[in-house]
């Protein structure tokens, strides 16, 4: 790596460039990638809001919740492990890439 490449900002420009570049040599088109910075903790009122939803949910995916409250992913999928664990949530399907979870205390037909 040279050295006019010496911080982690710096690396992440050239890869959105040369994303970029490879965009508009395939398909003629540019598109502009935006990348947002998102707090890695849960703010302790916004926690509570998710649990009671949750609890209450038929069923749903970590992605799901953190594209609806602007959270990271792996923030959202600590948060499920540790629901439940405490017996709040239970997995109800999973796959490679996809967990699907449904609260405890879902209305039964």
């Amino acid at each position: 790596m040279s050295e006019e490449y010496n911080s982690e900002i710096d690396i992440d420009k050239i890869n959105v460039i040369t994303k970029i570049k490879k965009l508009d040599r395939k398909y003629g088109k540019v598109i502009n990638l935006e990348t947002k910075i998102r707090d890695p903790f849960i703010p302790p009122s916004l926690e509570e809001k998710i649990r009671e939803t949750l609890i209450k949910s038929r069923g749903f995916t970590p992605n799901e919740i953190a594209q609806k409250n602007d959270l990271r992913i792996s923030t959202v999928k600590r948060l499920m492990k540790q629901m439940e664990t405490e017996g709040l949530i239970e997995l109800v399907e999973t796959s490679y890439r996809l967990k699907v979870y449904k609260g405890t205390q879902t209305k039964s037909k």
